[in-house]
């Protein structure tokens, strides 16, 4: 920890969750402040509050880590920094800037990459995870890119298995799945080149490894940029391809979908679920629906607002889906479905964050404190 800077972590916490994973409307990574500091701490909650400033200072903390993103698009939420009421958005990203604190948001790229979060809380609610939970993607989009690469036949393993620990060739429950097709590559250096075989201005061939792998769209800069760094050329051929089909619905893979679909390792009734649910998320209560199961075997989780997963999780068997919140007429639908919806309140189903952060920071050595403050009250 000793003299590491602001942008030293930061780098450590984008290799676990590249901020180009997050959705493209979404407003993540370090939004305000100088992250060439020497970082003295920090401290975590899901949205920026007064509480969570005060605590940055009280502690000498230079660094917040938030979930909920204060600034985004026009129409979305805050895009001015203006003086206002010491509790607006605004001012507290004003006042964090004054006082040399950086502030970082960590909101969809959290919930699609952070896979360690998911299988902590799964293991909590007694369930093992196997899947994860998506939308379908608008037409003319693609969940799923093909990279295809050629490699020297003596760097074959070494750039594929780079390729795969960045979560390359994810297929349902398979990982490092890719294929290799042996042939020769030809190329001649020009002026100003420092090949890595052959000389300037002579035709070279090569024994070379045409390898083809999947890549998570949104992953795609990951991959790409561990190619490079691990492949021995100084120019790095590679293609990029759409896939059509869809992902088979299998498998915790990193940076795609959200939350997880998991089985408990012991059935229960639904009772017996409900005290389980709210000791793990530390609520006194949430909002259900009608229909309840008599007996729960599989669940699902997502994060925050839940109602455009409720066809994904419907049609994995879920018994109980547990999320922020659906909304009334998708609850009602849901019970429909003969399907329970837990609705824990969007703040109270993003408690997993703040356990993950700090086991992180922990991991790092940086001086941590999270701030559990709960920003709706039942009354």
């Amino acid at each position: 920890m000793k003299n590491k800077k602001i942008r030293d972590l930061i780098s450590e916490i984008e290799t676990r969750i590249p901020t180009k994973a997050s959705e493209a409307w979404d407003q993540v990574g370090l939004i305000t402040g100088n992250s060439n500091q020497v970082l003295r701490g920090a401290v975590v909650g899901v949205d920026l509050t007064e509480a969570l400033l005060k605590e940055a200072e009280s502690t000498r903390s230079n660094l917040i880590v938030i979930h909920h993103p204060p600034l985004f698009p026009k129409g979305r939420g805050l895009n001015r920094l203006i003086l206002g009421a010491d509790s607006d958005l605004s001012t507290l990203l004003l006042k964090a800037f004054q006082k040399d604190i950086c502030i970082y948001v960590a909101h969809t790229n959290f919930d699609r990459c952070a896979l360690d979060g998911m299988a902590r809380l799964a293991r909590d609610l007694g369930a093992k995870p196997h899947a994860r939970v998506w939308e379908e993607p608008e037409e003319g989009q693609t969940m799923l890119k093909k990279l295809v690469t050629y490699i020297p036949v003596d760097h074959f393993e070494a750039v594929r298995d780079a390729l795969y620990m960045v979560g390359c060739g994810h297929i349902g429950n398979y990982d490092c799945c890719g294929f290799g097709i042996p042939g020769f590559g030809n190329f001649r250096p020009l002026s100003g080149a420092s090949p890595f075989l052959g000389k300037v201005g002579e035709l070279e061939e090569v024994e070379e490894v045409r390898l083809e792998t999947l890549v998570v769209s949104g992953m795609e800069e990951v991959a790409i940029r561990t190619l490079k760094s691990e492949h021995p050329y100084e120019e790095v051929a590679y293609d990029l391809y759409p896939v059509e089909q869809n992902p088979v619905m299998k498998g915790m893979v990193w940076g795609m979908g959200y939350g997880f679909v998991g089985d408990l390792e012991k059935p229960m009734s639904f009772d017996a679920f409900t005290k389980v649910v709210k000791k793990v998320f530390r609520i006194k209560n949430f909002l259900t629906n009608q229909f309840t199961p008599k007996l729960v075997k599989r669940i699902a989780f997502t994060p925050g607002k839940g109602a455009s997963f409720l066809s994904s999780v419907k049609s994995h068997g879920v018994d109980v889906f547990i999320t922020g919140e659906v909304g009334y007429h998708g609850s009602l639908d849901a019970a429909r479905k003969s399907l329970n919806v837990m609705e824990l309140g969007h703040r109270e189903s993003e408690h997993y964050f703040l356990k993950t952060f700090e086991s992180w920071l922990s991991e790092w050595n940086i001086p941590v404190r999270t701030l559990d403050e709960r920003t709706q009250r039942i009354l």
